[in-house]
């Protein structure tokens, strides 16, 4: 019998911003092979619900010494609905295949379009449930890298307008296919937020990027050299750019460039976080414009 457990009830309205945390029944091994195993994890209900908690714990800012805590404000927390389910009578194949295994790497990718529709067959209290942002989580025995995929907004929807150096976006109150997480049941440091960050951006209103590559540019990441002073004007604000990229530097050969530190000792969530001088990736916070663009998101969600 599946276990579907509202963890936090949020606000007491309908659609409050939800996050929702699956177990993986399946896996699609190697990834968009056709060909489906069993995930592990089906038979480690102990190590979900161990993952489900540090998930939690990591973005409402409880682990102990983190230093990020996103979602930690009561403004914020308070209002946040989250949701698990373990369904260990879900079956092999491709519709409870939630994650595959990539054919190159060790990396796991979320299936998002099988993400939407599993979720949809649940219910709390009797009552559909809308997903925001989800995380499949797998005990893969040779894959544990996460990774993530950004929203898909509903195209035009309603939401809260901002402008981002000149150019109009939204907010999007609602989306086609949420923000989508596979994660490995060992998940630890900031890794939930940082795949978290990827998540809750938009395809077409601002993505967050991963910041230890030379990336194309996103909301957090531009290119061009010299590095100006300025890396943007958001909402009105004016942003700083990161010149030395904190302790890391950037590369030679590299082109992008990222805004400000709110700690400039540490390397940002998004960035190589591991290599924090102190050695500890939860010394690690975001960058400035970051940090705002993903707190006004989840407010802009949370006002629907």
């Amino acid at each position: 019998m599946a276990e579907v457990i509202l963890r936090q009830a949020g606000a007491s309205k309908k659609d409050p911003f939800t996050i929702c945390i699956l177990a993986n029944p399946a896996l699609e091994a190697p990834w968009n092979s056709g060909t489906f195993v069993a995930d592990p994890i089906m038979g480690n209900k102990a190590g979900f619900y161990s993952a489900v908690n540090y998930i939690e714990d990591c973005l409402f800012g409880r682990v102990a010494g983190i230093k990020e805590q996103l979602l930690f404000d009561p403004a914020i927390a308070a209002n946040v609905r989250v949701i698990s389910i373990w369904d260990p009578a879900a079956g092999v194949g491709s519709a409870s295949a939630l994650v595959g295994q990539d054919g190159v790497s060790n990396i796991l990718v979320a299936r998002r379009n099988a993400i939407q529709a599993f979720a949809g067959n649940y219910q709390v209290n009797g009552v559909s449930f809308f997903v925001d942002v989800a995380y499949s989580v797998s005990n893969s025995l040779t894959h544990t890298r996460a990774s993530a995929w950004f929203t898909t907004d509903v195209p035009g929807s309603a939401g809260v307008p901002f402008i981002l150096d000149g150019r109009s976006f939204t907010h999007c109150y609602y989306n086609s296919i949420p923000g989508t997480i596979a994660i490995h049941s060992s998940v630890s440091d900031i890794t939930p937020l940082h795949e978290f960050q990827h998540a809750i951006s938009s395809y077409t209103n601002g993505s967050i990027t991963d910041l230890y590559v030379d990336s194309s540019p996103a909301a957090n990441c531009k290119a061009g050299r010299p590095i100006p002073v300025n890396f943007c004007v958001y909402s009105g604000a004016t942003y700083a750019s990161d010149l030395s990229r904190d302790s890391l530097g950037y590369p030679p050969a590299w082109k992008s460039y990222h805004c400000e530190l709110i700690d400039p000792r540490y390397p940002a969530v998004m960035d190589n976080y591991y290599s924090a001088s102190t050695g500890n990736p939860l010394d690690c916070q975001n960058d400035a414009v970051t940090r705002e663009y993903v707190t006004d998101k989840i407010l802009a969600k949370m006002g629907r």
